[in-house]
C-alpha cells in the first residue's frame, strides 16, 4: 500500500500547488505574465537533464518541436494564470485538468497516429459531462460560464498540445533531449513580455517593499517545490505499483483542493476566500465524480 499513500502525498502537493496559483496570481503577482516569466525561469532546473542521455547532435526537427512543446507550455501557464485570476480555484483546476485529456486524445489521433478505443470514447464522455459541470461558477464576481472559464479551457488546449508534442519527441530521441530543449523553448516564449513596459515594472514591484518582495518568492518557492515533490511522488509510485492504478486516482487532487479552499474560507477568509452555496458543493462533487471515472477510464 506504500504507493497509495505517496500516490495521497503527491496529490497533496499537486493540490497545494493550485492553490499557492491562485494565491500568487491574487495576492502577489497580480499580472499573469510576470508568474508565467517567473514559472518558466524556475523550469530551467530541467537543464540538469544535459547531463544524462541528452543528444548534442539531435535533429533539428526534433529540437524545433521540444521547442514548440516549450512554448506551448508557456502559453498555456499565461492562459491558466489569466484563468485563475479572474475565476475561483476550484472551478478553473478542475476545468483545465478535465479539458487536458480531451484535447491530448485528439491531438494524439492526429500527431502519434494513436486510435481511440471504445473506452476512451466513454472517458470523454464523462470528462466533458465533468467540465461542464465544474464550469458553472456561483461567487461574488460571476454567477455560470464567464470569460475565465474559456482562458481555463485554452490553457488545457495548450497543456494538451506542450504534452503530446513533447511525447513525439521523446518517442523520436532520449528524454532529455526533448525536455531540456522544451525548458529553454518555455523560457523563450516569455521574451516578448519585456516590450512590455507594465511588465518591466512589475516584474520588480519596487513599491511593495523588499519585505513583500521576499514573501511573495518564498510562496512561489513553496509552489514550485509542491510541483516538484508531485512530480517525484507520482512516477516512484509508478515504479512501485501499476501506471494505471496510479494515474487513475489523478482526480484526488480536485477533492483535496476542494477541501483546501473550503477550509481556508472558513477559517481565514481575509486572506483566501472562496463562496460555497450547498448547491455548488454538490456540483463540484458531482464534477469530481464525472472527471475522476473520465481520467480512469482513460488510463
Amino acid at each position: 500500500m506504500l504507493w497509495f499513500y505517496l500516490v495521497l502525498g503527491a496529490q497533496f502537493f499537486n493540490a497545494l500547488a493550485a492553490l499557492l496559483d491562485k494565491v500568487l496570481i491574487s495576492k502577489r503577482f497580480p499580472l499573469p505574465s510576470v508568474l508565467t516569466f517567473w514559472t518558466a525561469l524556475a523550469n530551467l532546473f530541467g537543464l540538469i537533464f544535459v547531463f544524462f542521455d541528452f543528444n548534442f547532435h539531435a535533429d533539428s526537427l526534433i529540437i524545433l518541436f521540444s521547442i514548440l512543446s516549450g512554448v506551448s507550455f508557456a502559453v498555456a501557464l499565461q492562459f491558466f494564470y489569466t484563468a485563475m485570476k479572474e475565476g475561483e480555484a476550484t472551478h478553473i483546476a478542475p476545468l483545465t485538468g478535465g479539458v487536458l485529456p480531451i484535447f491530448s486524445v485528439i491531438f494524439s489521433y492526429y500527431i502519434l497516429n494513436e486510435n481511440l478505443s471504445n473506452l476512451e470514447w466513454r472517458a470523454l464522455i464523462f470528462l466533458i459531462l465533468g467540465a461542464l459541470i465544474i464550469s458553472f461558477e456561483k461567487s461574488r464576481k460571476h454567477n455560470g460560464w464567464h470569460v475565465g472559464m474559456l482562458w481555463a479551457v485554452i490553457a488545457g488546449l495548450f497543456f494538451s498540445l506542450s504534452y503530446v508534442l513533447g511525447r513525439y519527441t521523446f518517442l523520436q530521441d532520449s528524454f532529455s533531449t526533448g525536455f531540456v530543449w522544451a525548458r529553454i523553448g518555455c523560457l523563450i516564449a516569455t521574451m516578448p513580455f519585456f516590450l512590455s513596459k507594465k511588465f518591466r515594472l512589475a516584474l520588480f514591484d519596487r513599491k511593495r517593499g523588499e519585505k513583500e518582495q521576499k514573501k511573495s518568492f518564498i510562496l512561489l518557492t513553496i509552489n514550485k517545490l509542491s510541483s516538484a515533490i508531485y512530480f517525484v511522488g507520482i512516477n516512484y509510485a509508478i515504479s512501485l505499483s501499476s501506471a494505471t492504478l496510479v494515474n487513475a486516482l489523478s482526480g484526488l487532487q480536485y477533492a483535496i483542493l476542494f477541501i483546501m479552499v473550503f477550509l481556508f474560507s472558513k477559517f481565514s477568509p481575509k486572506k483566501f476566500h472562496e463562496k460555497f452555496s450547498v448547491f455548488e458543493i454538490i456540483m463540484e462533487f458531482l464534477a469530481i465524480i464525472c472527471l475522476s471515472i473520465g481520467l480512469a477510464l482513460l488510463t
